[in-house]
């Protein structure tokens, strides 16, 4: 099929049109409840397809408090961590890519959210309290036995039916309510059988024991009347009253329905387990299909049982949702919640709050504002330029080593980044610095999936072969590498986005995205344009890949040398540790928390800001606009030896002094200040290390499948080595372990892991065609056949790093550092680890090939992966 240079075309013009598609901003209509007045209405959102996440465009920012006018908490510490928790699910099942959620004292949690085009829906699923409960209709006529004694106490607390007092004044209940009807002149005396309360409250039509209406328009003061203590007490014990959520339609009039229900639950919303929206076949209308765990289950199934032919209504913070089914036979785990004229949205919120639990205490909003780019403008701007640096030196060195063969490279290197970007959009990604890294990773492997052709292809024609052979047979053998390498990276990208969190999974889906683009422009795109060059030159007798090879005839004994790299490679890590061990990592205020003091200063750059504070001591603190012009946040810890990271009154005035000596006293306007806690969790290192480990897991299994299992072991050697190097690296050079070095770590076992697999690769060909070979000879002159390959693709990122180091920032800066030792690291690892320890484990655990190459009798035939088997 893919034959045809027109096929090929037209496959291409495809992906590039669909990518585009999949780029541009659309208009999305949405039905949503208007919030001053109820009413749904039809409101279009501007959807941007590729947004950015909180540290590159900032945001939303809500500041949260328990409110303890609607309840008092027993003890707000607990109840505030216990929100914070909740929080995090909530927000990330919203579906809002790595958000900020951060306590802030003892009594605040502050939300930021990215790129948030409905924020009052946000706002809504951050203050549902979503407390869940089934409860049994009354079925005694309670209410309705209770409303004369009701009537009888509200005559005796001067409250008539018109809402007057007796001689004519106000009564202190009706003061409270605001229900002064007094009419001048006219007789309101009360008889102690006026009907008060039983003239607005009616049993409604149905048939529903217990099931009561209010006209709408006399809901507000029937539930202040009910509310009085005096007339609540003369409900029968074990009965209480709730309102159904909202109004319903009797005829032609709205009324609110009044629920009289037992005042225990049968379960609550604690054993829930899962919650899904969805609309009704048979209505049309939003439902949320829940599930209870075993214990709720069992539970459920034993009051439901006994209560068969009764009523039960499902409650959400207080209030009925629809009119209570009627029990018809045992339910056990799963139910259903019918939500009425309520919108499908509001329903799949609904579940997301159900799902990750009820607020221990309902929260109110005290601070909301927009805030900047937790990078900074000029960690961004910054960013661009080294962006747009690196980008030029990579196409320089590959028009200038390649030639017209580079050319077409950086045409396909175009079509990558188009690629790449426009399967982001469609996954609906959000792009952060953690996902920027993942992008340069995968663009250092879509550049080495090109050179490994291109290398390839000059080793056909050195060999004497024709153009069009030797393009042939340069893809041909470059294509076992090329996707050996990148499998094992997606495998280990696949780890972290089920393990990881936050920053992790970005950084996992970027390169995931990445990778398959590479491939696709690499060995699809690439060849096309040598197809339709030939084409088009169909007498030509040679192609231009470039006159300069690096070490073309390299021929070194790197085998020889691994005793000494041992030593070097021990030295180096045994520092490291030790280092380590004394002083231990430097973790920044997004691990362990800091504080926050707000200022206003007019007119001040932020990198101006940032400067400050670095020469003062406050290294890695994260400025952030707020509010209006001049406004910023400052999130900083104090960096003096001895001093306590979480003292937050020492943290402040270190932040003012740093301020005073850049700004001058009186320059800028001090704001509040307070302890802030961790931005991610433990669980981030946690999980991203248990993912890396179980992803070798994974790598070992597929390399034991392609080659066998002395390689994987051999390639998860070298990467565990690398990853204990730039931790010890990282602690040597006293950098913050902030989320820009994890997204550099997690790069460099990206590529740690690729350079070792292309040279096991060339390993097993070379095992195949040199059969007679001693095993350290095939190592030896598969490094060095592959040393070019390796010396131009890693020239062309230490190219970028350069431009990152440089034109970077102080932000960027510590990424393009870890990822200067993480190359070398890779390249050395691959080299003086990964091989050695394969000729250890071959000499220790003879393959076949080894024993057939000891007795001097190797056959032609290869077993799985290309590896001879002896005579038997």
């Amino acid at each position: 099929m893919f034959t045809s240079i027109r096929n090929r075309l037209i496959v291409t013009a495809i992906l590039v049109v669909a990518a585009i598609i999949a780029l541009i901003p659309r208009n999305r209509t949405v039905r949503e409840r208007d919030p001053k007045t109820g009413v749904m209405t039809d409101v279009q959102h501007r959807q941007v397809p590729l947004s950015l996440g909180l540290d590159l465009q900032g945001g939303m920012h809500l500041a949260l408090e328990l409110d303890q006018s609607k309840q008092v908490s027993s003890d707000p510490k607990r109840d505030i961590d216990l929100a914070l928790a909740i929080l995090r699910k909530r927000v990330d099942a919203f579906g809002v890519q790595e958000p900020l959620i951060q306590k802030v004292g003892d009594s605040r949690i502050v939300v930021e959210l990215a790129g948030l085009k409905d924020p009052e829906r946000a706002k809504a699923v951050v203050q549902q309290s979503a407390f869940l409960e089934f409860r049994i209709t009354d079925k005694t006529d309670a209410l309705t036995k209770a409303l004369p004694a009701m009537d009888r106490e509200l005559h005796a607390l001067g409250v008539t039916a018109s809402g007057a007092k007796e001689a004519g004044k106000p009564s202190a209940v009706q003061q409270l309510l605001g229900n002064d009807t007094t009419k001048k002149g006219a007789d309101s005396t009360a008889s102690p059988g006026e009907a008060i309360l039983s003239a607005l409250i009616q049993p409604a039509p149905g048939g529903v024991p217990g099931e009561y209406m209010v006209p709408e328009s006399a809901y507000p003061r029937v539930d202040s009347l009910i509310n009085i203590p005096a007339v609540q007490r003369l409900l029968p014990r074990g009965v209480v009253l709730r309102w159904m959520a909202g109004a319903q339609s009797v005829g032609v009039q709205q009324y609110r329905f009044l629920y009289a229900l037992a005042d225990r639950a049968i379960v609550t919303g604690d054993r829930l387990v899962d919650a899904q929206a969805q609309l009704d076949p048979l209505t049309n209308g939003p439902v949320v299909n829940f599930e209870l765990d075993r214990a709720g289950g069992r539970k459920f199934g034993e009051e439901t049982g006994r209560h068969v032919g009764d009523y039960m209504a499902i409650l959400l913070d207080g209030y009925v949702q629809g009119r209570p089914p009627v029990i018809e036979s045992r339910i056990d785990r799963n139910g259903r919640i019918t939500l009425g004229n309520k919108t499908i949205q509001e329903a799949q919120d609904l579940a997301l709050t159900l799902r990750a639990g009820a607020l221990p205490i309902p929260l109110k909003i005290v601070e909301q504002g927009e805030v900047g780019a937790s990078l900074g403008r000029d960690s961004i701007r910054d960013g661009i330029t080294a962006g747009v640096v690196g980008t030029a030196l990579v196409v320089l060195i590959m028009l200038g080593y390649y030639a017209m063969s580079g050319l077409l490279a950086v045409g396909a290197l175009a079509l990558y980044v188009l690629l790449t970007l426009g399967g982001l959009a469609g996954f609906g990604a959000t792009l952060t610095l953690p996902g920027l890294a993942g992008l340069i990773l995968s663009v250092g492997i879509a550049v080495d999936a090109n050179v490994l052709i291109f290398e390839r292809i000059r080793e056909e024609l050195q060999h004497g072969k024709s153009v069009r052979l030797a393009v042939e047979e340069g893809f041909k053998h470059a294509m076992p590498a090329i996707i050996d390498s990148n499998i094992s990276t997606v495998l280990t990208a696949l780890f972290l986005f089920q393990f990881g969190t936050g920053p992790v999974k970005g950084f996992a889906v970027t390169l995931i995205v990445g990778i398959i683009a590479s491939m696709v422009t690499a060995v699809f795109v690439t060849r096309t344009f040598y197809m339709l060059w030939l084409k088009r030159h169909p007498a030509m007798d040679s192609i231009s890949v470039g006159k300069v090879r690096l070490f073309a005839h390299a021929n070194y004994d790197f085998i020889k040398l691994r005793h000494y790299a041992y030593g070097l490679s021990g030295a180096i890590i045994g520092l490291g540790l030790v280092v380590l061990a004394i002083r231990g990592l430097n973790y920044s205020i997004e691990f362990t928390g800091g504080t926050m003091v707000q200022v206003q200063a007019q007119g001040v750059d932020v990198a101006k800001l940032r400067r400050g504070l670095d020469a003062n001591g406050l290294h890695g603190a994260e400025i952030t606009e707020f509010g209006g012009p001049g406004g910023y946040v400052i999130r900083a810890r104090e960096a003096v030896a001895g001093s306590d990271a979480n003292n937050t009154e020492a943290t402040t005035n270190a932040v003012f002094r740093a301020l005073d000596a850049t700004l001058g006293a009186g320059h800028y306007q001090r704001g509040r200040s307070a302890g802030v806690g961790p931005k991610v969790g433990g669980e981030l290192r946690t999980q991203a290390f248990l993912a890396i480990f179980l992803s070798f897991f994974a790598v070992l299994a597929y390399l034991a499948y392609r080659f066998e299992w002395r390689f994987g072991l051999a390639a998860i050697g070298a990467t565990a080595h690398d990853i204990i190097a730039t931790i010890a690296f990282i602690g040597v050079m006293k950098l913050e372990v902030s989320l820009v070095v994890v997204a550099g770590v997690l790069t460099m076992v990206g590529y740690s892991l690729n350079d070792t697999i292309i040279i096991f690769d060339r390993v097993r060909e070379n095992l195949k065609k040199h059969q007679r070979m001693g095993f350290a000879d095939i190592l030896n002159l598969s490094i060095n056949e592959t040393l070019p390959r390796s010396i131009l693709t890693h020239g062309t990122t230490l190219s970028t790093l350069l431009a990152l180091t440089i034109f970077g920032g102080e932000v960027i800066r510590p990424f393009a550092l870890v990822m200067f030792f993480g190359v070398f690291t890779g390249t050395f690892s691959s080299i003086y680890i990964a091989s050695p320890v394969l000729m250890w484990i071959e000499q220790r655990w003879p393959g076949p090939a080894a024993r057939a190459l000891k007795a001097g009798r190797a056959q032609p035939a290869a077993s799985r992966g290309g590896r001879p088997q002896p005579v038997a």
